[in-house]
């Protein structure tokens, strides 16, 4: 894809007169109302201004013809040709504190800006220029600006005209959400808006249900009326690998695609990026490095892992069931996941990796245990 000098495409229909972006309006409307939604008649229910909803013709909009063919969602990331991200969703990328996530969002941004990025295989097929809106709520100016150059630099161009950042640490949490909501209104054709620090986004915190709820809302209705893809960043709890708060949960459940990026634990200048949880087919999961330019770059995993992950997959089982002890299998991924500080489905990799080398095998009570293997019999891992 090539850049081409093109200018923010703004709807002609849209009014910023009418646009609200009170956030705390809505929690407080959900959270104080008497009656659950679902137990109102619909005939109680209204539309901002108001008027009764017209649900015979809001109906009709979203009914789904069982004879229509729908086309599978454009893919606008990829790697290695494994979808990552696709138009009319959202992917999570989680992890550490600085556990370079920002460095892995400017290669997303390059790869969308001109197809390609300096990480080898993450790339943008996509046939059309595609808007990139960068939203951070966490830095300050300077490395925003850092940030930003990085992703100018991959993409080959001093200034895009179709990238568009905006540093929003100075806002409140809900002006945060109304400075995005009105630039996504404003979208005219499809975009990848990236918002790194999701949790700033939260006045009420990461465990408030209420303000969870209509925060993600929000992002799946601008997902579906702009076909846009939203890449939201969230840390992980500092005691396991999941995503914090009622928060990570929404998004987690919410997503088409989770990414976990992590230092590797026996060379820190290595980070690597794993699918947690994906919809379609899962991409291998792939390193990089921060070269002398600050820019990302791919890392072979092969001279990274092999044996040593294979090792500390043993050592993780081993702590587990020392001697003859056996669990059940979802009792040993639940335990693995507290050991190896790793996500539902990295446990779930590591111990089928495991049974796959026969490190793990099935005594007589159909539990799994630990079974004694010479180390050159060990594969690697997958």
């Amino acid at each position: 894809m090539e850049h081409k000098d093109s200018q923010f495409q703004v709807d002609p229909q849209f009014d910023p007169d009418l646009f609200r972006g009170d956030i705390l309006t809505e929690v407080e409307n959900l959270r104080n109302d008497p009656i659950p939604i679902a137990a109102k008649p619909y005939q109680s229910s209204s539309s901002t201004n108001g008027a009764p909803f017209d649900w015979e013709s809001l109906l009709s909009s979203v009914k789904v013809d069982p004879l229509v063919v729908v086309e599978k969602p454009p893919v606008i990331v990829s790697m290695n040709d494994a979808p990552i991200c696709t138009l009319g969703n959202i992917t999570l990328l989680i992890g550490k504190a600085k556990s370079r996530k920002t460095f892995l969002l400017t290669s997303v941004a390059a790869a969308v800006l001109i197809g390609h990025c300096n990480i080898d295989g993450l790339i943008c097929d996509f046939p059309e220029e595609l808007d990139v809106l960068y939203f951070d709520n966490e830095q300050g100016k300077y490395h925003l600006s850092k940030t930003v150059n990085r992703i100018c630099i991959q993409a080959g161009h001093p200034c895009p005209t179709n990238f568009h950042a905006y540093g929003l640490r100075p806002f409140t949490p809900a002006e945060r959400v109304g400075a995005i909501e009105f630039t996504v209104q404003k979208l005219h054709r499809p975009a990848l808006i990236i918002i790194d620090g999701l949790r700033d986004l939260l006045t009420r915190g990461i465990n408030d249900e209420a303000e969870a709820t209509v925060i993600m809302s929000k992002f799946l209705k601008w997902t579906y009326e702009k076909n846009c893809h939203i890449l939201l960043v969230l840390h992980q709890n500092k005691n396991d690998q999941n995503a914090r708060g009622h928060i990570g949960t929404e998004a987690v459940n919410k997503a088409e695609t989770v990414l976990s990026v992590q230092k590797d634990n026996k060379n820190k200048e290595v980070t690597i990026v794993t699918p947690e949880f994906c919809r379609d087919v899962e991409f291998e999961p792939f390193a990089f490095i921060i070269d002398s330019k600050g820019l990302p770059q791919r890392q072979s995993m092969t001279t990274l892992t092999g044996d040593r992950k294979s090792e500390a997959i043993r050592e993780n089982l081993a702590s587990l069931l020392p001697g003859l002890r056996s669990m059940r299998y979802h009792e040993l991924v639940e335990e693995y996941c507290a050991v190896g500080a790793v996500a539902i489905a990295t446990a779930k990799r590591h111990i089928a990796f495991a049974i796959k080398n026969k490190t793990l095998v099935k005594c007589s009570s159909g539990n799994l245990q630990m079974k004694f293997q010479p180390e050159n019999d060990i594969e690697d891992p997958d």
